[in-house]
């Protein structure tokens, strides 16, 4: 899968997943505020988990629309076909760029509020009564709670030590104001409302470039100070007191709070209107997240992920496909031909085999420039390379060429002379194995080259490699030395012996054909 195609697919699932979370709110508008925020930070949760979800789910192809036949014909011959040079994808760099810029407004926020607790000094107004909000809300963990001048409005930070962050002001505000204050931000860290908004900022990173991905993200800051206020109110404190104390939090704070603080904070000014009718809105229900809820909401989000990650449909608009025929020197087809096609600008390998009449080809595959071999016993293996368009089928040709055959034959002579430092072999070629339509080369009269007395004295060893094409009725033509460091009376005794050779020729598709063929003799003397 292409970085364009990843890319798509992601669009378009991740569209399909926040509009379901969408519907889900709406249907729950009449539930507490808290279900509809585990809506939403499940639906967060899920948008961390497409991407991963989309590389090992498997695939459920829907039935896919045939292309359009575009032929672009490669020459099928022994050299690689040049294919003109790709722009530079520009598209996972934008997405980076993109990713990074919203990260480094979180982070900044978050390195801002880390500041401030740092900074901050522990409240002496709150020590009394924090033991018993924690005991009354079933937090088990230390809270601390401190108060900073660069802290405008109320607010909790940290996961694993949580905070609560006052103003420096707040031992002047009335009792009731603190205690309604303390609940709220206590209400965050009892529901850890700080794991859901780390969550939310990670999905925003990824698809910083989906606007219903940021409206979701407020949504979510909505429903969680809702709930928040929820609980303040399950605690005893009257709906129309608490509304004063968010009126008078909003009136002298909100104006003077700092940019870039990134913590669940009380006074929202631009939700604060609304905040105030649903405290004050009798019927509605505010009753916190039951296990029951949690699990049913977690496993629609499952059911949801799954097959939107599977389907591959939308996909298929922007593969290609790939065809051609394999033909051997006569022009005859070549069937069971192994095909193997790299994608170089992406990470797929597709592997497919000619069928009888020699045809290959790759559906569906995606777009770009691919490294296509060509392998069957009895023919030389194949490269080319060729270009797959989106929305069009590439056809490429292969004419393949007869294999060459090697021998091997050593030349061992009794040493008369001191034995110098022999030099290093270059090896035995492998005889090539052929079949279907060919008909192997057979080597049926070898004369063995005699080994120069005058070379045995001087204690010559060395290794010639021959090459020679082996003619229709089997005689051995135009053989030369390909090797250049061998003594050239080893050479030239090499290529005497192998003009005496005779062959049974190769035959293609039951005619006799020419082939090349390589011959290695490796004069030694016994030490």
């Amino acid at each position: 899968m292409t970085w364009m195609e990843f890319f798509i697919a992601g669009a378009w699932k991740s569209t399909a997943i926040l509009l379901a979370a969408f519907a889900a709110a709406f249907a729950l508008r009449g539930a507490a505020a808290a279900v509809r925020h585990f809506v939403w930070s499940a639906a967060f949760g899920l948008l961390l988990l497409l991407p991963a979800t989309m590389l090992v789910a498997p695939r459920w192809d829907l039935e896919p629309v045939p292309l359009p036949v575009a032929t672009v014909v490669v020459a099928g011959h022994q050299h690689a076909t040049p294919v003109p040079r790709r722009p530079v994808n520009w598209l996972p760099i934008l997405w980076l760029a993109g990713c990074t810029a919203a990260a480094a407004r979180f982070l900044l926020g978050a390195a801002r509020t880390s500041w401030m607790v740092r900074h901050a000094a522990e409240s002496p107004h709150t020590r009394a009564d924090l033991d018993l909000l924690r005991t009354a809300l079933g937090i088990r963990r230390r809270v601390r709670v401190l108060e900073s001048p660069a802290a405008p409005v109320p607010l909790a930070w940290g996961i694993f030590r949580p905070v609560v962050l006052l103003p420096r002001n707040a031992g002047e505000w009335p009792a009731p104001r603190l205690g309604a204050v303390l609940l709220h931000e206590l209400a965050h860290v009892q529901r850890l409302d700080l794991v859901a908004q780390a969550v939310a900022q990670a999905a925003c990173c990824w698809f910083w470039f989906h606007p219903l991905v940021w409206i979701a993200a407020r949504r979510l800051r909505q429903e969680r100070e809702r709930a928040c206020d929820d609980a303040v109110l399950l605690r005893g404190v009257t709906a129309s007191e608490y509304a004063g104390h968010l009126m008078e939090l909003a009136r002298g704070l909100a104006a003077q709070r700092q940019a870039w603080s990134d913590a669940p904070a009380m006074a929202e000014p631009s939700d604060l209107e609304s905040r105030v009718r649903a405290l004050l809105d009798r019927g509605r229900r505010r009753h916190p997240l039951s296990r029951r809820a949690a699990l049913a909401i977690a496993a629609a989000g499952v059911a949801v992920l799954l097959p939107v990650a599977a389907i591959t449909a939308f996909a298929q608009v922007v593969r290609g496909a790939l065809v051609g025929v394999v033909i051997d020197p006569s022009g005859a087809r070549i069937p069971g031909c192994k095909v193997t096609a790299k994608n170089l600008d992406g990470p797929n390998e597709e592997l497919t085999v000619a069928n009888a009449a020699g045809e290959y080809r790759f559906t569906a595959i995606p777009p770009g420039r691919y490294a296509l071999q060509f392998a069957t016993p009895g023919f030389s293996a194949l490269k080319l390379e060729a270009v797959v368009n989106a929305g069009q089928a590439a056809r490429v040709d292969a004419a393949m060429e007869i294999g060459g055959v090697s021998e091997s034959v050593t030349i061992r002579a009794a040493r008369t002379g001191p034995a110098p430092v022999p030099p290093a072999s270059n090896g035995v070629p492998q005889r090539i194995r052929v079949g279907g339509n060919v008909k192997q080369l057979k080597l049926i009269r070898q004369v063995r080259p005699n080994y120069p007395d005058e070379l045995k004295q001087l204690g010559v060893e060395g290794t010639v490699v021959v090459r020679a094409i082996i003619g229709k009725d089997g005689t051995v033509l135009s053989p030369r030395v390909v090797n250049t460091e061998v003594d050239p009376r080893l050479a030239e005794v090499a290529l005497d012996a192998v003009r005496q050779w005779l062959y049974e020729p190769t035959l293609l598709n039951g005619q006799p054909v020419e082939a090349l063929t390589t011959v290695t003799l490796d004069f030694r003397l016994d030490q």
